[in-house]
């Protein structure tokens, strides 16, 4: 049984010059010459001609075998552009509108497209039908809402690459040897009398080995994908009154945070998305760190303590003054690893930052600290450069020019899929396993890789990616 044919807003809810109804499926021309009248959409034609735009007059349809008198209403002068199967974004026939701006406009033609036959659409079942149809992989998918949603240059730029391919073609050099090998295999199963088919372990070994130095260049640039697509978080952290929210406001150049003399002033975590150059970037604002506060003060600085486990980035803040006496405050909580080695994640970075230079002289301090002035403006440019140099090292640009953008969901079976070969290989080397227990192994680790393309899926996983998407796309 065929899917049904649907329709949706494809372009923002809202006023504008122009909107775009997207009508997909095996009955979208049908659907389309109900309710269009336009150079290549009647009856008598077979089918208009694909991928050139007519203009027509827009209608409700006509009525159906009850009610064939039932008026016809004129709503709106559109082009109509239709699309034939397999050349459109869902392999399907499909029919796009693009009718004036406003949501009672658009709002109709969708409302007439479904009374000539066609069902609302799901939440990305555009795109879904375009990775069931073999149009995209589960990745390129994905990466569809990563482009959708994305907030910067740099973001866009990874999304629109891995859309074309990027993490696809490389999972591709993963998978297709290790396919090989497993149908070698099983093949070698059919024939375990014959020596000439069995496969020797040194190849196994190179293959798996090769195929675990690729996953494990994705997996170090694994937490790009997270910081490309939810931004840098960078947690301001020091003594009450040394000037986190005065510095907040200077590099968001306006007042975001309150700022004021008495100690304790910011008691919960004040958050501001920045965009800094191709990167966006998440500040937050924290309470002051120091051992007499009160009961109140103190679960703002349980927050902090949060927060600085969390963060990607840490400016740790201290006066000019106190700096040039040489007594720098150590932060008061051990920083390590995010997570374990392998994951992609990285050691949290920390900045030192004299606050309030400009009431001191220069003091002879270390390098490595830069100086503030919220007042004045002095060093706000340096301690950007401070932070663009310390990003540098995420990897970000790398990714992006890769087409990698990794989801959690990625990494996770990745990371199975390093562990698995990693073992296999051991157990080559120990035990000399047979084919049937190498074959196993080896089909575990392909369907975790079938899993990150969509070459494996389950309509639990689907419902799981296609969740994030809008209607209309």
């Amino acid at each position: 049984m065929s899917e049904p044919t649907i329709v949706a807003l494809a372009s923002p809810v809202g006023t504008g010059g122009v909107a775009v109804v997207r009508v997909s499926g095996c009955r979208a021309l049908e659907v389309s010459r109900r309710v269009f009248q336009g150079p290549g959409f009647s009856k008598a034609q077979a089918k208009p001609e694909s991928h050139r735009a007519v203009y027509g007059i827009l209608h409700s349809p006509p009525g159906l075998i009850s009610n064939e008198n039932k008026e016809v209403t004129t709503i709106d002068q559109v082009l109509a552009l239709p699309m034939l199967a397999p050349h459109s974004y869902t392999g399907e026939d499909t029919v796009e509108f693009f009718c004036h701006g406003g949501t009672v406009v658009a709002r109709e033609v969708v409302e007439a497209c479904i009374e000539a036959g066609a069902a609302p659409a799901g939440a990305g079942e555009f795109t879904r039908r375009a990775f069931l149809n073999g149009k995209l992989s589960l990745d390129q998918a994905e990466a569809v809402a990563d482009l959708i949603h994305a907030e910067s240059r740099l973001s866009a730029r990874a999304a629109v690459r891995q859309v074309l391919g990027g993490l696809k073609n490389q999972l591709v050099e993963i998978e297709r040897p290790l396919l090989d090998l497993l149908s070698r295999i099983e093949g070698s199963l059919e024939f375990a009398d014959d020596d000439e088919i069995a496969i020797p372990e040194t190849e196994i070994l190179k293959s798996l080995r090769a195929a675990d130095r690729k996953i494990s260049s994705l997996l170090q640039i694994g937490s790009a994908g997270r910081l490309l697509r939810d931004g840098i978080h960078i947690v301001l952290a020091g003594a009450p009154n040394v000037g986190k929210s005065s510095l907040l406001n200077a590099l968001a150049d306006e007042d975001r945070a309150i700022v004021d003399k008495q100690p304790g002033t910011t008691r919960d975590v004040v958050s501001v998305r920045l965009h800094h150059e191709e990167n966006v970037f998440v500040f937050h604002d924290t309470a002051g760190l120091r051992q007499e506060a009160g009961p109140v003060e103190r679960k703002g600085i349980a927050r902090t303590q949060k927060m600085l486990l969390e963060a990607d980035l840490i400016l740790h803040l201290e006066e000019a003054k106190s700096l040039s006496k040489r007594q720098e405050q150590p932060l008061p909580i051990s920083l390590a690893a995010s997570v374990e080695n392998g994951s992609g994640e990285f050691t949290t970075i920390v900045i030192r930052v004299g606050t309030k230079s400009d009431l001191v002289a220069t003091p002879d301090l270390d390098e490595s600290v830069v100086l503030t002035s919220s007042l004045s403006g002095q060093g706000i440019s340096d301690l950007w450069r401070a932070i663009d140099e310390a990003v540098a090292g995420f990897q970000l640009k790398e990714a992006a020019a890769q087409g990698v953008v990794l989801n959690q969901r990625h990494l996770h079976k990745l990371g199975l899929c390093s562990n698995e070969l990693t073992q296999l290989s051991a157990e080559i080397q120990k035990t000399s396993p047979g084919p049937e227990v190498i074959g196993t192994l080896l089909s575990s680790i392909t369907a975790h890789l079938g899993e990150v393309s969509g070459r494996v899926f389950s309509e639990q996983l689907l419902e799981a990616v296609f969740s994030r998407f809008c209607v209309g796309k």
